[in-house]
């Protein structure tokens, strides 16, 4: 069941919605690498700007997903966010994800799902016990 951009299923794992997720990304990531060649193309400013267009579409609903990421659907996001940080760095296929997240100042989106989801679970109003 899709329910406000998210895939929902009866076991609350989200693997449904990273499997329709990741292609999504690889596209837009695509579409990225042939906007953007490694020879000449626009400076870092707009290559930081496709990569925030294609972070928003990962990272969208992080708080409700985040806590119950499994380790597929981590491979999923990286392999998306690879392809991006490898262009956005005007780099090739054979840079490593952890180089090419580094270079491109643009840390591994699970972790930043679980501070978005750390940051929003501080932003709720406190609950107070009856006792």
């Amino acid at each position: 069941m899709k329910y406000l951009g998210l895939v929902l299923d009866s076991r609350w794992d989200f693997s449904a919605h990273f499997r329709q997720l990741a292609p999504k990304l690889k596209r837009a990531a695509g579409a990225l690498s042939r906007l953007l060649p490694n020879i000449g193309g626009p400076e870092a400013t707009c290559r930081k700007l496709f990569e925030g267009i294609v972070r928003s579409m990962a990272l969208y609903g992080a708080p409700v997903w985040a806590d119950r990421l499994a380790a597929r659907n981590i491979v999923l996001l990286r392999q998306a966010q690879r392809v991006l940080a490898v262009r956005a760095i005007r780099g090739y296929r054979t840079v490593s994800f952890e180089a090419a997240s580094l270079l491109a100042g643009s840390p591994p989106w699970d972790l930043e799902a679980r501070v978005l989801a750390s940051l929003s679970g501080e932003a709720r109003p406190a609950r107070l016990d009856k006792t």
